[in-house]
């Protein structure tokens, strides 16, 4: 049986998928929890749920839009600035303030991972859409790996603020490449598939 490669659109925006992936800040947010303010695995878990909660819900409303590029802008932007403001918290920032951290990751996560979802299928012809949805599935995979990787590297044996702050600025070099990349994408369909057809 015949495999068809998806295209080079397609890889595009499997790649966008992994750098728009926000497992940095759900992998490492949490170790520093503990490691640095000193938290309770319970407490720490409590913190990020917000974050995980407001993925959710922003990729069921992202899920009735019927743009592509737009909330693909708006959720990078949201990705930069959430990024920025972990750059600047150390162990000595007051729990209410880490807690207000997760929400800027989790609405962003939420819209760009459905975006990249609608990208794939736009950009995949008929008989490509099997492969193009491995693909995408692929790089949601890679991005954890990525992640896990990264915090290894920067966290080492312990989670510190410095190695918090280098995830940050990591974050911020990597999705501020992404927005320019995004806009600067002609490739990207405005619209998902349901309105293009239309």
């Amino acid at each position: 049986m015949l495999v068809s490669k998806p295209s080079t659109d397609c890889h595009v925006s499997a790649l966008r998928n992994i750098l728009s992936d926000a497992y940095g800040m759900l992998y490492g947010f949490s170790q520093w929890l503990q490691s640095g303010p000193g938290l309770s695995s319970t407490k720490a878990g409590l913190i990020t749920l917000p974050m995980s909660v407001l993925a959710a819900v922003s990729a069921l409303v992202g899920g009735r839009l019927k743009t592509i590029r737009n909330p693909l802008i708006c959720g990078t932007v949201g990705l930069v600035f959430a990024a920025g403001c972990i750059a600047l918290i150390t162990s000595g920032t007051p729990t209410l303030l880490l807690t207000l951290l997760g929400p800027p990751f989790g609405i962003p996560q939420g819209i760009c991972s459905n975006a990249n979802q609608a990208a794939v299928y736009a950009q995949a012809r008929q008989e490509e859409l099997g492969t193009a949805a491995g693909l995408l599935r692929t790089s949601q995979y890679v991005g954890a790996i990525v992640a896990a990787s990264l915090l290894g590297l920067l966290f080492g044996k312990h989670p510190t603020d410095h190695g918090m702050h280098s995830l940050a600025w990591v974050m911020v070099v990597l999705s501020a490449a992404l927005l320019i990349a995004t806009v600067m994408d002609r490739t990207l369909p405005s619209a998902a598939v349901s309105e293009q057809h239309e």
